[in-house]
């Protein structure tokens, strides 16, 4: 029991330690991402820029392997580490792959993570699926949040994994923590501290992995929802009535209030959104990445974890704003489209109106709906950052 209380007091001294490194990398995220949004693209599409050693980049695959780095923050649908960080790497994608050495923290979230090189510091990932293979060593510890996680690498530090499987076959010199339905031990496993399994069956797990004075089990059942779907006929008319009538209608309001309290903004907003779709795009993925990622890691602290409830709660509003707006410039370039001047306040309200009943009803086309939703969704939040930062082209909202 003392030895599990001094475990305990140590990784506090550690969380606590770790926050101003943590907060220091957002800080440098979140300037260096903006600017960045503006920024000219590569040959392949990917907008890069350089703050010193640092780099931001972002696109659809996102390779990066230019020479003496410092920190790596990154953003897209594929994004691939190949050349070696001095400090910290920051990467959000689909697909997330870390194949250099990484000199300080690695932060990390996609669908799939992949993490094949050494890390100094500590490992905070998730992702539906999260590896550190057998080439991964990291001085700190491992915070990883998955669906499914294996770690087969070498880990320096303590590890809280929660997952809905995990599968340990690496080293671990710290206490290891796991949370999951089904936990898989490996023979050649090694755990120097204290190993906690919380799932509804108790893992086997070997003595030559970790002998029993060390290892302890807590039985976790997942919470299960005790509810009967509704008909399908019920659910058919829900769906229809939430997508064609009360959704939209939520949207509209939001968007009346936007244009009566902030209209030349919204008018400017609309404008860069016309005017620069694909800069007004690239620049609401990379806004969004960025408040994702921020509360993600925000949450990871004991200081920031407050902010970060904040920043996901509020999520879903800033989303809602980007579809409002997205929408509204579809709306406006359409009218304009025709000839015709852009009307005043009262008829952009009802151009706006008929362009989320429109989208309402493309809404409900399997895939392509949700792909028009995600893009109009990104055009508006990115035209808005844009606007705000005052690095349109657009100039003066038209009359």
């Amino acid at each position: 029991m003392t030895e599990m209380k001094q475990s305990a007091a140590g990784q506090a001294d550690r969380t606590g330690g770790s926050v101003e490194a943590v907060t220091a990398t957002l800080a440098a995220f979140i300037a260096l991402a903006m600017p960045f949004a503006s920024a000219a693209a590569d040959e392949d599409g990917v907008q890069r820029q350089f703050m010193g050693s640092d780099l931001a980049a972002a696109g659809d695959l996102v390779i990066i392997s230019e020479d003496d780095l410092g920190a790596v923050f990154a953003a897209g649908e594929t994004v691939d580490l190949r050349a070696p960080t001095a400090d910290d790497a920051l990467l959000a994608g689909r697909l997330v792959t870390v194949r250099a050495a990484v000199g300080d923290d690695a932060y990390l979230a996609g669908q799939n993570v992949d993490v094949s090189a050494p890390v100094a510091g500590r490992v905070v990932a998730a992702g539906e699926f999260v590896a550190l293979h057998e080439t991964t060593a990291t001085g700190g510890g491992v915070r990883l949040f998955g669906r499914r996680i294996e770690v087969a690498g070498a880990v320096g530090g303590d590890s809280w994994i929660a997952a809905e499987s995990v599968r340990l076959s690496g080293t671990f010199a710290g206490d290891v923590t796991v949370t999951a339905e089904t936990v898989d031990i490996a023979p050649d496993a090694r755990f120097d501290g204290l190993l906690v399994t919380r799932s509804p069956e108790e893992p086997a797990v070997p003595d030559s992995a970790a002998p029993p004075e060390r290892r302890r089990y807590e039985k976790w059942e997942p919470e299960e929802w005790d509810w009967a779907p509704p008909g399908p006929v019920q659910a058919l008319f829900g769906l229809v009535f939430g997508a064609l009538f009360l959704f939209p209608l939520s949207l509209l309001v939001a968007g009346g209030i936007l244009l009566a309290a902030a209209g030349g903004l919204m008018d400017r907003i609309a404008a860069i959104g016309r005017e620069r779709p694909g800069a007004a795009i690239g620049a609401g993925l990379v806004t969004l990445a960025v408040w994702a990622v921020a509360a993600l890691l925000l949450l990871m602290t004991l200081i920031g974890a407050p902010l970060g409830i904040l920043l996901t709660l509020a999520l879903p509003l800033i989303v809602m704003l980007g579809y409002v707006a997205g929408a509204l410039s579809l709306a406006l370039g359409a009218w304009r489209s025709l000839g015709k001047a852009l009307p005043g306040g009262l008829g952009r309200f009802g151009l706006l109106a008929l362009a989320l009943f429109v989208l309402a009803i493309v809404g409900l086309i399997p895939v392509a709906g949700f792909i028009v939703a995600v893009l109009v969704t990104l055009a508006g939040l990115g035209a808005a950052a844009l606007a705000l930062r005052g690095t349109g082209r657009a100039g003066a909202a038209p009359s």
